[in-house]
């Protein structure tokens, strides 16, 4: 970063609002963004609304600033002014201010909060698709008042743009696209020892290991996968790892593959921090949900040289290539995620060609120096 750009942002402070720091995707991106601005000696704080989120000891080990809010349900009205108070309090203590808000809650809480206590800049973040993350349609009025209370929108995918172009009334010259970014460097583990992790997992010389990563809703095609998974022949050995947290589908997700008699092949891990390690013990990753702004773990199984297939939605097919860095399928269609799954296990070839492009294509495109100095380019232009 050059020295004026540098001076610039440290005569500021920017605030990163969010709904929580659980796990997922636009947690995680929060976390890198802001460690990445530390570093730079860029005064800046995390205010999580909802307290005790899966990732706060980690944002404490970064020795990052986090305040949180500790909003309870929507119907404890004291808990929502006093955090909201807090946030306002926050804001003008860090004049001059720049404060970045993601997802829909912190969105519409963020903007107002911002405004009302004169941030110099205000930007919100658009992380996924509206069709099927926004089912109640408040949500529609509650984005339209944070776009247009918002200086910059940031979004992930193109396929969000088209999104907003279609159905939402905000300005496009306000909506900037900063591609998620990973830690590349995390992949690189001294002394891994693969056949041990794959023991541990119960995992033997001849299975093929399946993994996908996302938190248990039902957006994210849990089931087809399942579905499909069962159509695949034994003679395959191929097992399947499920790794998240419980979005309220888990329980019914674990009935099924009792139902299915999957046991011994079907295993939910849970909430993994540590990604990169239970990725390169495995063999191949599969996507199949339903809708995705732009797939952290999509990035970050390409980082782990897996071959990748993933449904063709959202900002997915703007990640991979189809026959080049990955293969993309139908939603909801289990025969496809069969029919391929079988393909890319019966084809050394294919696999190896996916997993040498697929790592090119992250190491090239998506590491989060990129996406963090895209960051600052944007709050220097406020």
């Amino acid at each position: 970063m050059n020295l004026s750009l540098k001076n610039q942002l440290n005569n500021s402070s920017v605030i990163i609002v969010i709904d929580s720091l659980d796990g997922g995707g636009a947690e995680s991106q929060v976390l890198k963004l802001a460690s990445g601005l530390s570093k730079e000696n860029i005064d800046t704080t995390i205010f999580a609304l909802r307290g005790k989120g899966l990732l706060t000891k980690k944002a404490l080990n970064l020795k990052l600033k986090v305040i949180e809010g500790n909003f309870k349900s929507k119907r404890n009205i004291k808990s929502f002014i006093c955090g909201f108070l807090l946030l306002c309090k926050l804001i003008r203590s860090k004049k001059p201010c720049i404060v970045h808000t993601f997802l829909p809650l912190s969105n519409f809480i963020g903007t107002i909060a911002a405004t009302i206590s004169g941030a110099h800049l205000i930007i919100s973040s658009r992380r996924g698709l509206i069709k099927l993350n926004y089912l109640k349609k408040r949500w529609r009025v509650f984005d339209r008042v944070s776009n247009f209370l918002s200086n910059k929108i940031t979004i992930n995918s193109f396929a969000i743009r088209a999104e907003m172009e279609k159905i939402d009334s905000v300005n496009l010259d306000k909506v900037i696209c900063i591609r998620n970014g990973i830690d590349l460097e995390k992949f690189n583990i001294p002394n891994y020892d693969r056949e041990s992790i794959r023991s541990e997992l119960g995992i033997s010389y001849s299975d093929f290991a399946w993994i996908k990563v996302a938190n248990f809703s039902n957006i994210k095609g849990h089931e087809d996968l399942i579905r499909g998974f069962k159509q695949i022949d034994q003679r395959y050995n191929a097992k399947l790892f499920l790794v998240g947290k419980d979005n309220g589908v888990l329980n019914n997700l674990q009935g099924l593959v009792e139902e299915l008699q999957l046991e011994k092949e079907v295993n939910f891990l849970g909430f993994i921090e540590d990604i990169p390690k239970i990725l390169l013990a495995m063999d191949g990753y599969i996507c199949a949900s339903h809708t995705e702004g732009f797939s952290n773990a999509i990035l970050e199984a390409m980082a782990a040289k897996l071959p990748v297939i993933a449904t063709n939605v959202g900002g997915n097919p703007e990640i991979i290539q189809h026959g080049s860095c990955g293969i993309l399928i139908e939603q909801k269609n289990k025969n496809d995620i069969r029919d391929n799954m079988i393909m890319l296990m019966e084809n050394d070839n294919l696999r190896k060609k996916l997993s040498d492009e697929c790592f090119k294509t992250v190491n090239e495109k998506y590491s989060s120096k990129k996406m963090i100095e895209s960051h600052i380019n944007l709050y220097k232009s406020g």
